[in-house]
């Protein structure tokens, strides 16, 4: 492999870590990567987002969330369903209604993102 020139300032620091080889090491395994970037990908819609946001505040049916985002139940179910296998909301049946509240990692997500901005 050729020899890569890199900047003094980071050479230490990147020679402790063990190189490139040290720094894959340390990297979190494809899974976690996959998980993440569900993750990232659940809440790159504004409209999850705000979802996600609300329900923090509120567990709700879905004939509140239409209400409150103004979208149309298919659309909802589809957004709902990306939040649900993202692992940061989850539903409850009572009754006639599924009621949708954040998960623990859901509430997380949701405080990381308040405090970031």
């Amino acid at each position: 492999m050729e020899e890569i020139e890199i900047p003094d300032s980071i050479r230490c620091e990147f020679e402790i870590k063990g190189g490139i080889d040290g720094i894959v090491e340390l990297l979190p395994d494809d899974q976690r990567i996959r998980y993440i970037s569900s993750i990232a990908r659940a809440i790159s819609d504004p409209v999850r987002l705000r979802v996600l946001f609300a329900l923090c505040i509120q567990p709700m049916c879905v004939c509140l969330i239409v209400a409150m985002t103004e979208y149309a139940y298919s659309k909802m179910s589809y957004h709902l369903s990306i939040l649900r296998d993202s692992g940061l909301i989850c539903s409850k049946q009572e009754g006639n209604y599924l009621i949708y509240y954040p998960t623990d990692l859901g509430r997380k997500v949701v405080k990381w993102i308040g405090k970031s901005f």
